[in-house]
């Protein structure tokens, strides 16, 4: 006759013979799973072709465009220089025919325009320069951050 096998919790944790390595295989075969599948979406993309366009060196040098820097002081003052010229103290509602004189020789898409308002300066002419500039198609407008 055969002895009784014990059914304790002690018999029980005592019969136990290592981790139990099921849930891992299952983790292990999910992301085997997944890596196969997302090599295979994302093989062709590799080889898309672009259609970007090719400038020449020499044709982007030819005619850089102007900068149009414009210092904004307090009480409506602004000095306006064009690329490394002697900078002109102006009134902010000067600036208007100023960009449009610059726009109307240039062109638009060949004037940038910095805007360095000084830290009291009103925030109204910002607005406004920005607003003239969109106006007049000027889309290269930034603006600069007075030195300390």
């Amino acid at each position: 006759m055969k002895p009784f096998r014990p059914r304790s919790a002690r018999a029980l944790y005592e019969a136990h013979h290592g981790p139990n390595m099921t849930p891992m295989v299952d983790v292990v075969m999910v992301i085997l799973i997944f890596f196969m599948a997302s090599t295979a979406i994302l093989g062709p993309e590799w080889f898309l072709r672009s259609a970007l366009p090719v400038v020449a060196p020499a044709a982007a040098d030819l005619n850089p465009p102007a900068r149009l820097h414009i210092a904004l002081l307090k009480g409506g003052v602004a000095r306006v220089t064009l690329d490394d010229q002697q900078p002109q103290t102006t009134t902010t509602f000067h600036v208007e025919t100023r960009l449009r004189d610059e726009s109307a020789s240039r062109g638009a898409a060949n004037l940038v325009v910095l805007v360095e308002p000084a830290p009291d300066a009103p925030y109204d002419d910002v607005v406004r320069v920005h607003e003239w500039c969109a106006a007049l198609g000027i889309a290269k407008v930034g603006i600069v951050e007075p030195p300390p």
